[in-house]
C-alpha cells in the first residue's frame, strides 16, 4: 500500500513539474493560431477588395463609427475572447460609407481561440517606446481604457496601418518580463496591405535595438521566446533588412 502511495506522489510531482510547461506551450500555440486566423482573414478580405473593387472593413464588437464625430475615441478594455466582423460597401458610388454584412464560408468560422482577446486596434505602427512604468516596451497592454478603430481595406490593394494587439494574459493582469512573449502585434502595412506579427519586447531589448541602429518594426514575423541581446542582436538586423526588402 506504501509503494502505490509513493508512486501517486511521485506522478503527482512529476505532473505539477511538466504541466506549468505544457500549459505555457498550449496558450503560446492558441496566441499564435489566433494570430494566423486574423491574418488569413486580413488578406481574404484585401484580396476581396481587389477582386470586386469595393472597401472591405474589418473590426471588433465595440469599435466605434468612425463616422460619428460624437463617438468616443477611447471604449473599455474587452475581458473575455470577441470575434472580428467584417462587413464591406453596399452602394459604392451612391453611398459610399454605407457599409453592410453578407455571408461567407471564410468569415463564418471563430477567428480568435478561446483565452485570446484582442485588447485594442492602434492606428498606425506600434510605438516600441520605453516605457517608465512597465517592463514591457509600448504599446504593451492597455490598463483601463484603450482605442479600437477599424481596418478599412480598398480596391487599390492599400489599407490604412494599423495594429491589433493580442494576448492570452488574463484580464486585469499586472505585466511583469516574461510576460513579453504573450504579447502578439499583428501589424498592417498601410502602403501595401502586407501582414506580420510581432511579440512585444522588453524595455532593455528597445534599448539593445536602439544601440544598434536597429528598426523594431521589422516587416516579418518575429515571435521568438529568445530575449534580444548584445550577443544576438546582428542577426536579428539581418532578419529586418531582409524582411523590410
Amino acid at each position: 500500500m506504501l509503494e502505490v502511495l509513493l508512486v501517486i506522489a511521485l506522478m503527482g510531482l512529476l505532473m505539477a513539474l511538466v504541466y506549468p510547461s505544457f500549459d505555457s506551450d498550449r496558450r503560446h500555440r492558441s496566441l499564435t493560431e489566433s494570430a494566423e486566423r486574423l491574418r488569413a482573414l486580413i488578406e481574404m478580405a484585401h484580396a476581396k477588395a481587389m477582386q470586386e473593387g469595393i472597401r472591405y472593413r474589418i473590426s471588433f464588437p465595440g469599435t466605434p463609427d468612425p463616422n460619428d464625430p460624437d463617438a468616443e475615441t477611447e471604449v473599455d478594455i474587452p475581458f473575455e475572447t470577441l470575434q472580428p466582423d467584417v462587413v464591406r460597401q453596399v452602394d459604392p458610388q451612391g453611398n459610399p460609407e454605407a457599409y453592410g454584412g453578407f455571408d461567407a464560408d471564410w468569415k463564418s468560422q471563430p477567428i480568435l481561440q478561446a483565452g485570446t482577446r484582442c485588447v485594442s486596434v492602434l492606428p498606425g505602427k506600434p510605438s516600441y517606446a520605453i516605457n517608465t512604468r512597465w517592463p514591457i516596451a509600448d504599446p504593451g497592454m492597455p490598463e483601463d481604457k484603450t482605442q479600437f478603430v477599424p481596418l478599412t481595406l480598398f480596391p487599390d490593394g492599400t489599407t490604412e496601418w494599423v495594429t491589433f494587439i493580442l494576448t492570452d494574459l488574463p484580464f486585469e493582469t499586472e505585466l511583469e518580463p516574461q510576460h513579453f512573449t504573450r504579447i502578439l502585434y499583428l501589424i498592417v502595412d498601410g502602403r501595401t496591405g502586407h501582414v506580420w506579427m510581432q511579440r512585444a519586447m522588453l524595455n532593455e531589448e528597445v534599448e539593445i535595438m536602439h544601440e544598434y541602429k536597429a528598426e523594431p518594426i521589422m516587416h516579418v514575423d518575429f515571435v521568438s521566446p529568445e530575449p534580444i541581446t548584445e550577443a544576438n542582436i546582428l542577426d536579428i538586423r539581418r532578419t529586418r533588412t531582409v524582411g523590410s526588402q
